[in-house]
């Protein structure tokens, strides 16, 4: 599936992904499905983490997403663990009144397609099983990003260096490597901003099932949402977002 860092080293990569998360993963996926890079040492995925990250608990996918992963072939190992859902279950702790709201559903060959809520992990293990060992590099964290022209040459190659000394030259960088992206910083795009909003997200698991009702609750407050919803007969997914910032500043 994936293999820590080698010692400090040159590496000559046709494609090197920063980050090995979600879209990072899914990338590297998506190329492979596509016959590009699939020579030895053709794609690196580099990722900062000793190991695949946790961090978020759990997300919803909605039918485009389950299509995105069913085209990548990795659909099938995540449906047959996570329950679907159909509505969601909106309450205003002011007034009392609570809301439904429904989910759409998409047909594909028959079959209706429906969002579920998944394992934020479980997906990353999903796709990083179908890599080739090797592909996913841990323990990589890139510090710099600049180019060089070989003599001769028109092409400019990619020169990557990580904390650990290691030196990659690749003929592409795909940048997948989140809020503070090294690559977005070396491309010269702006730097993030604030959202307005803090969360706290969590994954509760009781090995021997929680019994808690399958359904999707929201609440609601002035600046505050919170919800929870079981994700599978042991997994219950919860958060809390509230606001950060007032209202038109």
């Amino acid at each position: 599936m994936a293999g820590g860092g080698d010692a400090a080293s040159d590496v000559d990569a046709e494609f090197v992904i920063a980050g090995g998360g979600i879209a990072g993963l899914a990338t590297a996926l998506a190329l492979r499905r596509a016959g590009v890079a699939r020579g030895h040492g053709g794609m690196l995925v580099l990722e900062r983490h000793p190991e695949m990250r946790a961090t978020g608990a759990a997300l919803s996918i909605f039918p485009n997403g389950w299509f995105a992963l069913r085209a990548l072939g990795v659909a099938h190992k995540l449906t047959s663990r996570y329950d679907a859902y159909d509505t969601s279950k909106a309450t205003n702790l002011e007034s009392g009144a609570t809301q439904v709201f429904q989910f759409a559903g998409n047909k594909n060959k028959g079959e209706e397609v429906r969002v579920r809520l998944v394992d934020r992990k479980a997906l990353l293990e999903a796709l990083a099983e179908e890599l080739p060992p090797g592909t996913v590099r841990f323990s990589s964290k890139l510090v710099s990003i600049d180019t060089e022209r070989a003599a001769g040459h028109s092409s400019e190659t990619t020169v990557l260096r990580l904390d650990d000394g290691t030196v990659i030259r690749a003929k592409v960088l795909i940048g997948c490597d989140g809020v503070h992206s090294v690559v977005a910083r070396w491309l010269g795009m702006s730097e993030p901003v604030s959202s307005g909003r803090s969360a706290v997200r969590g994954l509760s698991i009781f090995p021997d099932g929680h019994g808690i009702k399958r359904e999707l609750r929201q609440f609601l407050s002035q600046g505050l949402r919170a919800g929870m919803v079981p994700i599978s007969n042991t997994d219950v997914y919860w958060f809390l977002v509230n606001d950060t910032v007032a209202a038109g500043k």
